[in-house]
């Protein structure tokens, strides 16, 4: 399952190069008594919420019908089960479904059904005890079908015929018990064997090829779908609607995009993507893709909790994270697609085919993916710099780890219901970071060796992170446990503290120890790591070192320089520099590595932000700022002015903070141009639209007034502007949006070409400063007029600007709301519109909500909305009143 992020790009094969020798010393630093990981403690085992052992399936035949229109199904299953130990109780996930009939071969009389609504199951109790061996449990039921992204689901949309309504399922991480009554974990792994009644005239989709079709009458057909491997039920998946499948066979496997009638021309970016990776996969993995096809399924709309999920064979994904339309695709939509796609078929390897035992490992899935959804664009468009664009990324994950409410990598998951807490920036983000620092140390070709022994070695299997830490040990001279034992088990981030250094015959010695970065002081019980260093001076040769506890530790470079304690910016770690050392990096800031560039930067920002640096350290970097620094560090430059502006939001001095931050921006947009030049990289593009969203929202005078005459121009001629020059000036007009303005853009919904259109329209609608628009805003969301799946977009958009405006909206909406989200989901919505405030009252109004709406065991992301709000609040009490001192005395002089 993939998330929406921000994009996400890499390092050069000679950068990459350069850190791998730099890091292939370091396992004789770590010490060779390093403690073994701690086991599993029995008491988190004894706690968990899982299904008796006694009884499970192993293969499922499902028979169903879905009445569309009705929002209902009715399904038959025969589930081949093995019993293990004599029982009278079968007990299996079950929700929202109703079982009218039950019957085990061997049995005379039909068992009692009972059901258990907190724990989602249904139990099965025999009139005789089953002896141990093979039976087959026969179920007839029905169900609803949601009009949210869980289990059966419909989507409605317009097409240029008519009004259209397609199925889809989605089932991770438990909802396929809403589906078929399942053994709904992912060690219950199962062949799958489906058959579906549908219209005749739609195209049915499975994991599986259609193997056999048969002519019903009223205009109905039976389609049987093929075996699939030995799978989790979480993976299975279909869909039927009025569809269309381009496709082309690339090493005997048929890779299609699938798409609504009439949007075949948007899928031509995927297929090619697609086409492109699976050879890529195929030998990355040693283990051939082993299913006969490979679909990557759009469907309108949008969820609260993903973009895309990667049930094996049929991959589905929203339509604006799978399809490309020239006429509205930005360079940015091109990158999340292609991003998407390598996300979601590395899951066929990672996850799919090798699975996690329990969803404490699910980094073991979401971690690899997102890895390698940086680590193919950066095999396959190297000039799109993945690695350095998803520093962004790194920067989000390193701002959550250090606060309230973060949890280790591989964190205790109790209860499969409660399992979404672990999907979040920590198992995605810093999950990827860590399997990349990993990566360099062992050196890329061993590493993918072991990679390649645990996908051999669990196929169709399950596996717990230490499986894999063994497969990647076996014959290394460079043993990674200590190292990766510390960054997955432990929560928080560490920091290397540059104590003094000093400078004699060319060679400087840094007195280094490790320290814990934190923005709440308890957030986390962690502090010591083994932290891998490589520091080097500018254009000097590396040195390398293992730092582990507060003690300091002497460590040389060669040369005089400025040095930087991360050279490269791979470890997972913040670095803490001297006063000197700070001054003379800020001096000759200029003259670094882009990835260190963008290093100093979001440490010395973050650092400035919690205190432990002066805010002056920060703004002195803007000053010094280059002009022609690369697009990524001048992205990450707009995104940390961005969130200054925030805090500044309402106050008096915001004008002034502004005035100054257009003064740091300007130059840099007119040195890359308003409009694209031809032959400009990609990149440009990106940068470009960031420079000027920022500099709209910090109120540049010449940048409105341009986009309001695009936006006119447009208005009479929508051909007139590219998918680029069109987003943007969207962006701003809906921005400084007055009424007349807003009813603009509200019309343009209803002649919205497609469905991708018509969604970007309804978050514009969300965008406005002006809070009357905004209650618009809201009050549309609800009101039955956008599809059920755009209203919490809707409304996350209208909090980035207006968070307690947004969650005293939806707290009193609630009900409404709710209708509209996916059952897990509910728990962290209402929190996560808190993501920008900074009012400390508003606490007050989410413990309420909370009281009333989260269960106590359910409230991981109240503690992280909470934690926000006090740094922000933080930020806006005590750092601004220092960027205002600084700005009164050193902001002219730029």
């Amino acid at each position: 399952m993939r998330a929406t992020k921000a994009p996400t790009v890499s390092l050069s094969a000679v950068a990459l190069n350069h850190i791998t020798a730099m890091l292939l010393t370091l396992s004789v630093m770590v010490p060779a008594a390093a403690p073994a990981a701690p086991a599993l403690a029995a008491s988190a085992l004894a706690r968990r919420v899982v299904l008796p052992a006694s009884v499970t399936p192993e293969h499922y035949r499902i028979d169903f019908t879905p009445d569309a229109t009705a929002l209902t199904f009715r399904g038959a299953v025969e589930i081949d089960v093995t019993v293990r130990e004599p029982t009278d109780k079968i007990v299996f996930n079950s929700v929202d479904l109703v079982i009218d009939s039950a019957a085990l071969s061997g049995s005379a009389q039909a068992p009692v059904i009972s059901y258990d609504e907190r724990r989602q199951t249904a139990t099965l109790t025999t009139h005789q005890t089953l002896e141990p061996g093979g039976h087959t449990l026969k179920l007839r039921y029905h169900g609803k079908i949601y009009q949210q992204a869980s289990g059966l689901f419909a989507l409605d949309y317009d097409s240029a015929a008519a009004k259209g309504r397609a199925l889809y399922t989605q089932f991770e991480n438990v909802d396929a018990r809403r589906f078929v009554p399942c053994w709904d974990e992912p060690a219950r792994k199962a062949t799958f064997e489906l058959i579906a009644t549908v219209p005749a005239e739609q195209m049915a989709l499975s994991n599986m090829p259609v193997v056999s079709t048969e002519t019903l009458p009223g205009g109905l057909k039976r389609v049987h779908f093929g075996v699939t491997p030995r799978m989790s039920p979480y993976l299975l998946f279909f869909a039927a609607g009025d569809f269309e499948r381009v496709h082309r066979t690339v090493g005997g496997v048929d890779i299609g995009v699938v798409v609504t009638r009439g949007d075949a021309a948007s899928a031509g970016f995927a297929l090619d993507a697609a086409v492109d990776m699976l050879p890529y996969y195929n030998d990355y993995f040693a283990t051939t893709y082993p299913l006969p096809k490979l679909d990557l399924v759009a469907g309108p709309g949008s969820s609260a909790i993903f973009g895309a999920m990667e049930n094996w064979g049929a991959i589905f994904g929203f339509e604006r994270d799978l399809l490309i339309d020239p006429r509205l695709s930005t360079e940015q939509d091109r990158r999340r697609v292609y991003e998407v796609i390598a996300h979601e078929m590395a899951h066929q390897w990672f996850g799919d085919l090798v699975t996690m035992q329990w969803w404490d490992d699910a980094w073991l899935n979401e971690g690899f993916a997102t890895w390698m959804e940086n680590k193919v664009p950066e095999h396959f468009h190297p000039a799109w710099h993945e690695w350095l664009q998803n520093m962004r990324a790194k920067q989000a994950a390193m701002q959550t780890d250090a606060r309230d409410g973060t949890h280790p990598i591989i964190t205790p998951i109790d209860d499969a219901m409660q399992a979404d807490d672990a999907f979040d920036l920590i198992t995605y983000d810093k999950g990827a970071q860590v399997i990349r620092t990993l990566e360099t140390y062992l050196g890329e070709d061993e590493f993918r060796a072991g990679v390649r022994r645990y996908m051999h070695d669990h196929a169709y299997a399950n596996a717990v992170t230490e499986d894999l830490w063994r497969e990647l040990d076996k014959g290394s001279t460079r043993p990674i446990a200590p190292i990766a034992h510390d960054l997955t088990l432990q929560a928080g981030v560490p920091m290397i503290n540059e104590i003094s250094a000093s400078c004699s015959d060319r060679m400087t010695t840094l007195q280094l120890a490790q320290g814990h970065f934190a923005i709440d002081a308890d957030s986390t019980q962690a502090r010591i790591w083994h932290v891998p260093v490589t520091a080097a001076a500018i254009d000097g040769p590396p040195a390398q070192a293992v730092i582990a506890g507060a003690r300091a530790v002497a460590m040389q470079v060669s040369g005089c320089d400025a040095v930087i304690l991360n050279a490269g910016q791979i470890a997972y770690f913040r670095s803490h520099y001297s006063s000197a050392g700070l001054a003379a990096i800020t001096a000759h800031f200029a003259d670094l590595a882009t990835a260190d560039q963008l290093g100093v930067l979001n440490d010395t920002a973050s650092l400035a932000a919690v205190g432990i640096e002066p805010m002056a350290a920060f703004m002195n970097l803007t000053k010094h700022f280059p002009v022609k620094a690369g697009q990524e560090v001048a992205a990450a430059l707009v995104g940390e002015l961005q969130n200054l502006d925030l805090a500044y939001d309402g106050l008096p001095t915001q004008a002034a903070f502004r005035s100054y931050a257009r003064a740091v921006l300007n130059p840099i947009l007119a040195r890359i141009g308003w409009d694209q030049q031809p032959g400009e990289a990609d990149n440009v593009a990106l940068l470009r639209s960031d420079l000027a969203m920022a500099l709209g929202e910090f109120g540049d005078p010449t940048l409105l007034m341009r986009a309001r005459l695009q936006y006119q121009r447009y208005r009479s001629d929508p051909s007139s502007l590219d998918a680029s020059a069109r987003d943007t000036a969207l962006s701003l007009v809906a921005l400084m949006a007055d009424q007349e303005t807003w009813d603009q853009l509200h019309a343009m919904v209803r002649s919205a070409r497609s469905e991708i259109e018509r969604q970007q329209l309804y978050r514009l609608l969300a965008t406005p400063r002006d809070d009357a628009l905004i209650r618009q805003a809201l009050e549309l969301a609800v009101s039955g007029e956008p599809p059920p799946t755009l209203v919490p977009g809707m409304i996350r958009q209208a909090a980035q600007r207006h968070p307690r405006l947004a969650f005293e909206f939806a707290a009193s909406h609630w009900e409404p709301i709710a209708a509209t989200l996916e059952p897990e989901s509910r728990t962290f919505f209402l929190p996560s519109l808190l993501h920008t405030a900074s009012d400390m009252k508003v606490l007050d109004e989410l413990k309420r909500f909370a009281a009333a709406h989260i269960a106590p065991q359910a409230r991981q992301e109240v503690r992280k909305a909470q934690a926000s709000v006090r740094y922000r609040a933080h930020i806006r009490r005590n750092r601004l009143p220092a960027v205002d001192r600084w700005l009164q005395h050193e902001g002219a002089a730029r």
